[in-house]
């Protein structure tokens, strides 16, 4: 039985630090590559985008609609994908680009401005990150295990070999994941501007 709980543990719980951190890799490698295509003068992360950005008055209220369906529009695509014959494959791809993407911003805000680029990368995601980054996790393993359960059944060993439910079920961990993604929403709407806004003083 503990060979089997040590096999169930690393059928349904892979590691995400792999593909996460090949993706950085892939995204830094990108910007470093063609630092022609990102680091251009109106460009992603440029002074005159963040002096517009310092500039800007936002309705938090508005902001806050906007950020909750950009944040919960892939958690959905990623869900319905894992239904599929494929889905254990696009959940990898799916994490491996939220690496490419955080690469791409890292590199971009270190090339552009050094030491002060960590800093705005720093305050970019916080506090909401602290939300979302649990999220981002619950949801590739609930996609891995969705998938599992519906095309590979012989590497689930959830109700084969556990004595006691350590969980909240696929649909309750679904809707936690809400949860905690909307707490994340409201605290890039209405925390983060500020954090940005202090941020910018400095460049």
């Amino acid at each position: 039985m503990r060979i089997a709980k040590i096999r169930w543990k690393r059928a349904e719980r892979p590691n995400w630090a792999l593909p996460f951190f090949a993706g950085l890799l892939a995204g830094a490698a990108l910007v470093y590559l063609n630092p022609g295509m990102f680091i251009t003068e109106t460009g992603f992360l440029s002074r005159m985008s963040l002096e517009r950005l310092r500039r800007v008055e936002l309705n938090e209220s508005a902001f806050f609609f906007y950020v909750l369906g950009k944040r919960i529009g892939p958690l959905w695509l990623a869900a319905i994908l894992s239904t599929t014959f494929a889905g254990i494959v696009t959940t990898y791809l799916f994490v491996m680009w939220m690496g490419v993407c955080m690469g791409v911003v890292a590199s971009v805000s270190i090339m552009r401005y050094g030491v002060k680029g960590i800093l705005l990368l720093a305050g970019s995601v916080m506090p909401h990150y602290l939300c979302y980054i649990p999220a981002f996790l619950m949801l590739a393993d609930l996609c891995f295990r969705m998938c599992t359960k519906l095309y590979y059944p012989v590497r689930d060993y959830t109700e084969k070999y556990e004595e006691k439910p350590k969980s909240f079920g696929i649909l309750g961990n679904f809707l936690l994941i809400h949860l905690v993604v909307i707490i994340g929403a409201v605290l890039e709407s209405y925390v983060n501007p500020n954090v940005m806004s202090e941020l910018l003083k400095i460049f």
